[in-house]
Protein backbone atom coordinates (compact mmCIF):
# COMPACT_ATOMS: atom_id res chain seq x y z
CA UNK A 1 0.00 0.00 0.00
CA UNK A 2 3.06 2.38 1.07
CA UNK A 3 4.18 1.73 -2.51
CA UNK A 4 1.07 2.62 -4.67
CA UNK A 5 0.69 6.05 -5.50
CA UNK A 6 -3.07 5.92 -5.87
CA UNK A 7 -2.97 4.62 -1.92
CA UNK A 8 -3.08 6.94 0.92
CA UNK A 9 -2.50 4.07 3.95
CA UNK A 10 -4.09 6.20 6.77
CA UNK A 11 -4.18 4.36 9.53
CA UNK A 12 -4.26 1.07 11.39
CA UNK A 13 -6.66 -0.30 13.48
CA UNK A 14 -6.48 -3.20 16.62
CA UNK A 15 -8.41 -4.48 19.35
CA UNK A 16 -5.29 -2.96 21.47
CA UNK A 17 -4.43 0.59 21.39
CA UNK A 18 -1.02 0.07 21.98
CA UNK A 19 -0.65 -2.53 19.06
CA UNK A 20 -2.29 -0.29 16.71
CA UNK A 21 0.31 2.72 17.52
CA UNK A 22 3.51 0.59 17.97
CA UNK A 23 2.57 -0.48 13.93
CA UNK A 24 1.53 2.87 13.28
CA UNK A 25 4.89 3.72 14.34
CA UNK A 26 7.01 1.49 12.43
CA UNK A 27 5.13 2.24 9.20
CA UNK A 28 5.03 5.81 10.16
CA UNK A 29 1.24 6.36 9.53
CA UNK A 30 -1.38 9.44 10.38
CA UNK A 31 -3.61 7.59 12.89
CA UNK A 32 -3.74 4.35 14.66
CA UNK A 33 -7.56 3.14 16.30
CA UNK A 34 -7.79 1.17 19.57
CA UNK A 35 -10.71 -0.44 17.62
CA UNK A 36 -11.93 -1.66 14.54
CA UNK A 37 -15.50 0.50 15.21
CA UNK A 38 -13.54 3.99 15.73
CA UNK A 39 -11.63 3.29 12.45
CA UNK A 40 -15.19 2.79 10.74
CA UNK A 41 -16.01 5.86 12.03
CA UNK A 42 -13.64 7.74 10.37
CA UNK A 43 -15.00 10.20 7.65
CA UNK A 44 -11.67 10.75 6.36
CA UNK A 45 -11.60 6.84 5.79
CA UNK A 46 -13.04 5.31 2.30
CA UNK A 47 -11.88 2.17 2.41
CA UNK A 48 -10.84 -0.77 4.55
CA UNK A 49 -8.44 -3.88 4.17
CA UNK A 50 -9.55 -6.93 6.11
CA UNK A 51 -6.84 -9.25 7.43
CA UNK A 52 -8.93 -10.96 10.52
CA UNK A 53 -9.57 -14.55 10.94
CA UNK A 54 -11.77 -15.94 8.29
CA UNK A 55 -15.36 -16.15 10.78
CA UNK A 56 -14.58 -12.31 10.63
CA UNK A 57 -14.72 -11.36 7.11
CA UNK A 58 -18.83 -10.82 6.24
CA UNK A 59 -18.99 -9.32 10.01
CA UNK A 60 -16.66 -6.45 9.45
CA UNK A 61 -17.20 -5.96 5.86
CA UNK A 62 -21.08 -5.75 6.76
CA UNK A 63 -20.27 -3.26 9.21
CA UNK A 64 -18.01 -1.65 7.18
CA UNK A 65 -20.63 -1.03 4.71
CA UNK A 66 -22.99 0.37 7.40
CA UNK A 67 -20.44 3.36 7.57
CA UNK A 68 -19.91 3.78 3.67
CA UNK A 69 -16.74 2.02 3.34
CA UNK A 70 -15.64 0.08 0.55
CA UNK A 71 -14.11 -3.30 1.68
CA UNK A 72 -10.91 -5.49 0.45
CA UNK A 73 -11.33 -8.66 2.59
CA UNK A 74 -8.36 -11.39 2.62
CA UNK A 75 -9.60 -14.68 1.60
CA UNK A 76 -11.88 -16.50 1.76
CA UNK A 77 -14.66 -13.60 1.14
CA UNK A 78 -16.33 -15.33 4.25
CA UNK A 79 -17.42 -18.73 5.87
CA UNK A 80 -19.74 -19.92 3.38
CA UNK A 81 -21.44 -19.56 0.15
CA UNK A 82 -24.08 -17.47 2.15
CA UNK A 83 -22.36 -15.09 4.12
CA UNK A 84 -20.89 -14.47 0.63
CA UNK A 85 -24.43 -13.58 -0.63
CA UNK A 86 -25.18 -11.70 2.07
CA UNK A 87 -22.34 -9.56 1.62
CA UNK A 88 -22.73 -9.06 -2.11
CA UNK A 89 -26.33 -8.08 -0.95
CA UNK A 90 -25.45 -5.38 0.64
CA UNK A 91 -22.39 -3.90 -0.73
CA UNK A 92 -24.85 -3.41 -3.87
CA UNK A 93 -27.78 -2.33 -2.11
CA UNK A 94 -25.23 0.55 -0.84
CA UNK A 95 -23.12 0.78 -4.25
CA UNK A 96 -20.09 -0.27 -2.46
CA UNK A 97 -17.05 -2.03 -3.79
CA UNK A 98 -15.64 -5.25 -2.30
CA UNK A 99 -13.04 -7.59 -3.27
CA UNK A 100 -11.53 -10.87 -2.34
CA UNK A 101 -7.84 -10.13 -2.39
CA UNK A 102 -6.82 -13.22 -4.50
CA UNK A 103 -3.64 -11.06 -5.71
CA UNK A 104 -2.24 -13.98 -7.59
CA UNK A 105 -4.95 -13.42 -9.97
CA UNK A 106 -3.44 -9.73 -10.95
CA UNK A 107 0.27 -11.15 -11.74
CA UNK A 108 1.70 -10.60 -15.18
CA UNK A 109 2.97 -14.66 -15.16
CA UNK A 110 -1.22 -15.66 -14.75
CA UNK A 111 -1.69 -13.22 -17.46
CA UNK A 112 0.72 -14.28 -19.39
CA UNK A 113 -0.67 -17.90 -18.96
CA UNK A 114 -4.37 -16.81 -19.86
CA UNK A 115 -3.22 -15.06 -23.29
CA UNK A 116 -1.85 -18.51 -24.29
CA UNK A 117 -5.31 -20.68 -23.42
CA UNK A 118 -7.27 -17.72 -24.78
CA UNK A 119 -5.24 -17.76 -28.32
CA UNK A 120 -5.79 -21.45 -28.33
CA UNK A 121 -1.80 -22.31 -27.66
CA UNK A 122 -2.55 -24.96 -25.89
CA UNK A 123 -6.06 -26.25 -26.97
CA UNK A 124 -9.06 -26.79 -25.12
CA UNK A 125 -8.28 -26.98 -21.39
CA UNK A 126 -9.21 -30.72 -19.99
CA UNK A 127 -7.07 -30.75 -16.52
CA UNK A 128 -5.86 -28.25 -14.05
CA UNK A 129 -3.75 -29.34 -11.36
CA UNK A 130 -3.38 -27.26 -8.47
CA UNK A 131 -1.67 -27.31 -4.90
CA UNK A 132 -0.78 -25.41 -2.31
CA UNK A 133 0.86 -26.76 1.14
CA UNK A 134 2.67 -26.04 4.30
CA UNK A 135 3.36 -26.80 7.98
CA UNK A 136 2.01 -25.21 10.64
CA UNK A 137 3.84 -25.61 13.70
CA UNK A 138 1.50 -27.89 16.77
CA UNK A 139 0.84 -24.60 18.93
CA UNK A 140 -2.13 -21.91 19.59
CA UNK A 141 -2.82 -20.36 15.79
CA UNK A 142 -5.92 -19.04 14.45
CA UNK A 143 -5.91 -21.07 11.63
CA UNK A 144 -6.38 -24.08 13.63
CA UNK A 145 -9.46 -22.60 15.70
CA UNK A 146 -12.96 -24.64 14.33
CA UNK A 147 -14.71 -21.36 15.52
CA UNK A 148 -12.93 -19.47 13.40
CA UNK A 149 -13.49 -20.99 10.28
CA UNK A 150 -9.81 -22.63 10.24
CA UNK A 151 -8.72 -25.86 8.58
CA UNK A 152 -6.44 -26.14 5.63
CA UNK A 153 -9.26 -25.88 3.14
CA UNK A 154 -10.64 -22.66 4.12
CA UNK A 155 -7.19 -21.13 4.40
CA UNK A 156 -4.90 -22.61 1.40
CA UNK A 157 -7.36 -25.04 -0.41
CA UNK A 158 -9.03 -21.99 -1.65
CA UNK A 159 -6.13 -21.17 -3.77
CA UNK A 160 -6.02 -24.39 -5.75
CA UNK A 161 -10.14 -23.66 -6.12
CA UNK A 162 -9.48 -20.50 -7.56
CA UNK A 163 -6.65 -21.51 -9.80
CA UNK A 164 -9.29 -24.01 -11.18
CA UNK A 165 -12.03 -21.93 -12.01
CA UNK A 166 -9.68 -18.97 -13.32
CA UNK A 167 -8.08 -21.81 -15.69
CA UNK A 168 -11.39 -23.52 -16.55
CA UNK A 169 -13.03 -19.80 -16.97
CA UNK A 170 -15.88 -21.45 -15.64
CA UNK A 171 -17.81 -23.27 -12.64
CA UNK A 172 -17.44 -26.26 -11.20
CA UNK A 173 -20.56 -28.56 -11.20
CA UNK A 174 -19.15 -31.35 -8.68
CA UNK A 175 -16.73 -31.82 -5.81
CA UNK A 176 -15.75 -34.58 -4.58
CA UNK A 177 -12.81 -34.65 -1.74
CA UNK A 178 -11.25 -36.48 1.08
CA UNK A 179 -9.35 -34.68 4.50
CA UNK A 180 -7.36 -35.75 7.01
CA UNK A 181 -9.03 -34.06 10.75
CA UNK A 182 -7.15 -33.63 13.36
CA UNK A 183 -8.57 -35.01 16.24
CA UNK A 184 -7.01 -32.53 18.92
CA UNK A 185 -7.86 -29.31 16.71
CA UNK A 186 -10.72 -30.63 15.32
CA UNK A 187 -10.05 -28.96 11.58
CA UNK A 188 -8.94 -30.32 8.48
CA UNK A 189 -4.87 -30.58 7.98
CA UNK A 190 -4.98 -32.19 4.64
CA UNK A 191 -7.60 -32.12 1.48
CA UNK A 192 -7.33 -33.87 -2.14
CA UNK A 193 -9.99 -34.02 -4.48
CA UNK A 194 -11.68 -33.29 -7.49
CA UNK A 195 -13.45 -30.52 -8.94
CA UNK A 196 -15.68 -31.42 -12.11
CA UNK A 197 -16.18 -28.90 -14.83
CA UNK A 198 -17.80 -29.07 -18.05
CA UNK A 199 -15.13 -29.31 -20.20
CA UNK A 200 -13.11 -31.56 -17.92
CA UNK A 201 -11.77 -31.95 -14.40
CA UNK A 202 -9.80 -30.34 -11.92
CA UNK A 203 -7.24 -32.25 -9.44
CA UNK A 204 -6.56 -30.06 -6.18
CA UNK A 205 -4.77 -30.76 -3.02
CA UNK A 206 -3.89 -28.62 0.33
CA UNK A 207 -2.46 -29.54 3.82
CA UNK A 208 -0.87 -28.03 6.96
CA UNK A 209 0.54 -30.95 7.46
CA UNK A 210 2.53 -31.54 4.54
CA UNK A 211 6.40 -29.90 3.25
CA UNK A 212 5.66 -25.96 1.41
CA UNK A 213 4.34 -26.82 -1.96
CA UNK A 214 2.56 -24.20 -5.08
CA UNK A 215 2.09 -25.26 -8.41
CA UNK A 216 -0.24 -25.14 -10.79
CA UNK A 217 -0.50 -27.65 -13.92
CA UNK A 218 -2.89 -26.82 -17.01
CA UNK A 219 -3.10 -29.27 -19.82
CA UNK A 220 -5.17 -28.41 -22.75
CA UNK A 221 -5.48 -30.50 -25.61
CA UNK A 222 -2.81 -30.08 -27.82
CA UNK A 223 -0.34 -28.63 -25.35
CA UNK A 224 0.27 -27.52 -21.07
CA UNK A 225 1.62 -24.96 -18.92
CA UNK A 226 3.38 -25.00 -15.60
CA UNK A 227 3.26 -22.22 -13.54
CA UNK A 228 5.82 -23.74 -10.27
CA UNK A 229 5.14 -20.68 -8.28
CA UNK A 230 1.48 -19.68 -8.65
CA UNK A 231 0.65 -17.83 -5.40
CA UNK A 232 4.16 -16.19 -4.11
CA UNK A 233 6.42 -15.94 -7.19
CA UNK A 234 9.73 -14.64 -7.50
CA UNK A 235 10.30 -11.64 -8.28
CA UNK A 236 11.54 -12.47 -12.07
CA UNK A 237 8.81 -15.57 -12.42
CA UNK A 238 9.21 -18.48 -14.64
CA UNK A 239 6.21 -20.33 -16.08
CA UNK A 240 6.48 -23.38 -18.75
CA UNK A 241 5.03 -23.54 -21.72
CA UNK A 242 5.10 -26.81 -23.74
CA UNK A 243 8.63 -27.26 -22.18
CA UNK A 244 9.74 -24.37 -23.07
CA UNK A 245 10.98 -21.90 -20.39
CA UNK A 246 9.63 -18.11 -20.41
CA UNK A 247 10.90 -15.31 -18.10
CA UNK A 248 7.88 -13.22 -16.80
CA UNK A 249 9.19 -9.17 -15.97
CA UNK A 250 9.40 -8.47 -12.52
CA UNK A 251 5.93 -8.14 -11.36
CA UNK A 252 4.64 -7.37 -7.44
CA UNK A 253 1.08 -8.55 -7.37
CA UNK A 254 0.14 -6.84 -3.95
CA UNK A 255 0.61 -3.53 -5.61
CA UNK A 256 -1.27 -4.45 -8.15
CA UNK A 257 -3.74 -5.44 -6.08
CA UNK A 258 -4.26 -2.49 -3.96
CA UNK A 259 -3.78 0.16 -7.11
CA UNK A 260 -6.60 -2.46 -9.04
CA UNK A 261 -9.28 -1.67 -6.05
CA UNK A 262 -7.97 1.99 -5.13
CA UNK A 263 -8.54 2.58 -8.55
CA UNK A 264 -11.93 0.89 -8.92
CA UNK A 265 -12.86 2.93 -6.03
CA UNK A 266 -11.63 6.39 -7.55
CA UNK A 267 -13.13 6.38 -10.86
CA UNK A 268 -16.96 4.48 -9.58
CA UNK A 269 -15.53 1.49 -12.08
CA UNK A 270 -16.84 -1.77 -10.19
CA UNK A 271 -13.46 -4.42 -9.85
CA UNK A 272 -12.18 -6.93 -11.60
CA UNK A 273 -13.39 -9.56 -9.42
CA UNK A 274 -16.38 -8.19 -7.17
CA UNK A 275 -18.30 -9.76 -4.76
CA UNK A 276 -20.46 -12.17 -7.39
CA UNK A 277 -17.59 -13.91 -8.09
CA UNK A 278 -16.38 -14.37 -4.40
CA UNK A 279 -20.09 -15.96 -4.01
CA UNK A 280 -19.11 -18.47 -6.75
CA UNK A 281 -15.70 -19.58 -5.24
CA UNK A 282 -17.50 -20.03 -2.07
CA UNK A 283 -20.11 -22.37 -3.43
CA UNK A 284 -17.34 -24.46 -4.81
CA UNK A 285 -15.55 -24.20 -1.15
CA UNK A 286 -18.98 -25.32 0.55
CA UNK A 287 -19.15 -28.32 -1.61
CA UNK A 288 -15.52 -29.35 -0.69
CA UNK A 289 -16.51 -28.78 2.70
CA UNK A 290 -19.60 -30.94 2.19
CA UNK A 291 -17.93 -34.04 0.42
CA UNK A 292 -15.43 -34.10 3.48
CA UNK A 293 -18.30 -34.97 5.77
CA UNK A 294 -20.67 -36.73 3.45
CA UNK A 295 -17.78 -39.08 2.00
CA UNK A 296 -19.95 -38.50 -1.10
CA UNK A 297 -19.62 -36.28 -4.28
CA UNK A 298 -21.64 -32.69 -3.65
CA UNK A 299 -23.09 -30.89 -6.45
CA UNK A 300 -21.75 -27.43 -6.20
Amino acid sequence: MLQSPTVELLGVASRSKEKAESFRDQFKLPRAYGSYDELLADPAIDAVYIPLPNSLHAEWMLRAFEQGKHCLSEKPFASSASEAAQVAKVASEKRLFAMEAFMWRLHSQHRRAQEVIQSGGIGVVRLVRAAFSFLIPRKPNVRLVPELAGGSVMDVGCYPISAARFYFAAEPTCAFARAYVDPEYRVDMAMSGTLDFPAGRALIDCAFALPYRTEVEVVGEKGRILIPKPWLPDPEALIEIDGKQEKIPADNQYIKQFEHFSNCILQGKPPLYGPEDAVLQMRAIDAVRRSISTGLPEPV
